[in-house]
């Protein structure tokens, strides 16, 4: 895998400057990006009216007029959208 250097200036505004090896997040292959999918399910119930509340065991809480639903994992979160209709 390579690294290609991205120019930095310290101001920002030029080109010119500090020169450091950074890479962005998305050009090579990653482990799997929960926090962002996740992140993605809570707006995507939020455009339906449903609040989704992560716990700290890894199980999550989805809510809506009084009405709650316990998704025990990741994968039953993504089900249980999917039946919704919020998410693919």
């Amino acid at each position: 895998m390579t690294y290609t250097p991205i120019g930095k200036a310290q101001g920002g505004f030029d080109s010119k400057g500090l020169d450091t090896n950074t890479t962005s997040g998305l050009d090579f292959p990653t482990s799997e990006r929960k926090s962002q999918t996740i992140s993605t399910i809570r707006a995507q119930l939020a455009l339906h009216n449903y609040d989704l509340t992560a716990m700290h065991c890894s199980d999550f809480l989805v809510h809506t007029y009084g009405r709650i639903r316990y998704c025990k994992d990741f994968d039953t979160l993504q089900a249980f959208a999917h039946r919704l209709g919020v998410s693919k």
